[in-house]
């Protein structure tokens, strides 16, 4: 059930973290690359790269400025930057999903607020703040009134120890060559197979509307308990009988798998976060104690 938010009051610390555009990044900072650009691109395109590149940072300066007009102190951080995000009790990402994701990935119990900084382009599925509502929804932060909902997270962790996270939104076990086949064992309760596959998908109730739903999987209810597995074009050579195809799992499921490549790879809440999943390693996922708490109304 949606909880209120703490007021302003109580919130002494605020980060805003934003990303920096494609355009400013990878473009705007070498010489080469936009001349490559121009080439490739008809003017049209390369008038959305920066049109795109231009309503994020306005909406990112709109919402400093507000923040300044309330005289709400704040710390400013680059996506990518080192950051502890424990010492914040407020975490405003302004960007897209990507951004709200980075933040989502490092808190446990602080809540996140994401701001579209141009939904023209954007998806934003978790950010409900853009530049036409940050300053009524602010308000109603300040006040205490702004709704926070718990989205559940998985658990990942490796059985040597080495890795340990909370994921919103998606994980993808697979062969870091795309063309490769994924050799594994998956294990479900007390079935365990061997399987060849294009990976498998692993999702959040939140993250069911992605990846995985493409590869075959359900839409859930955003604050769905249950989350779901999805192996991808599973081989079917010969005596191939498989019995973990993909299903939804309770919230006290669990998901095992043993790697059988030597350049397996597990990806975490989309492309940035890629883990090494060699030979004989194990993880196991399964739903977080700790779900996220977002503003999201």
């Amino acid at each position: 059930m949606p909880s209120a938010t703490p007021s302003v009051n109580k919130v002494m610390n605020i980060l805003l973290l934003y990303k920096n555009s494609t355009y400013a990044g990878y473009f705007l900072s070498d010489r080469r690359r936009l001349a490559q650009l121009e080439g490739l691109l008809n003017s049209e395109e390369i008038k959305r790269f920066r049109r795109t590149h231009s309503n994020h940072f306005w909406s990112l300066s709109y919402v400093e400025a507000v923040l300044k007009s309330r005289k709400l102190k704040f710390t400013k951080a680059c996506r990518g930057s080192s950051v502890d995000f424990s010492r914040y009790d407020l975490i405003i990402t302004v960007g897209g999903d990507g951004t709200f994701l980075e933040a989502a990935r490092q808190v446990k119990d602080t809540i996140v607020w994401g701001v579209n900084s141009d939904p023209t382009w954007s998806v934003g599925r978790f950010c409900s703040g853009n530049s036409k509502n940050f300053e009524d929804m602010l308000s109603s932060v300040i006040t205490g009134r702004a709704k926070v909902r718990h989205f559940n997270r998985l658990s990942l962790e490796f059985s040597d120890g080495t890795q340990s996270m909370n994921v919103l939104n998606d994980i993808l076990i697979c062969h870091q060559n795309p063309a490769a086949m994924s050799r594994y064992y998956l294990s479900i309760g007390r079935v365990r197979e061997e399987q060849r596959s294009s990976g498998v998908w692993i999702a959040t109730a939140a993250g069911s509307s992605g990846g995985i739903h493409s590869a075959g999987g359900k839409v859930l209810e955003q604050e769905e308990k249950s989350f779901q597995y999805r192996p991808r074009e599973l081989y079917r050579g010969r005596n191939m009988h498989y019995k973990l195809k993909g299903d939804v799992l309770k919230s006290t499921g669990k998901v095992t798998m043993t790697s059988l490549m030597r350049e397996g790879v597990v990806f975490v809440d989309g492309s940035h976060i890629c883990l090494p999943f060699s030979f004989g390693a194990k993880i196991f996922v399964k739903r977080s104690m700790n779900p996220l708490k977002i503003i999201f109304e």
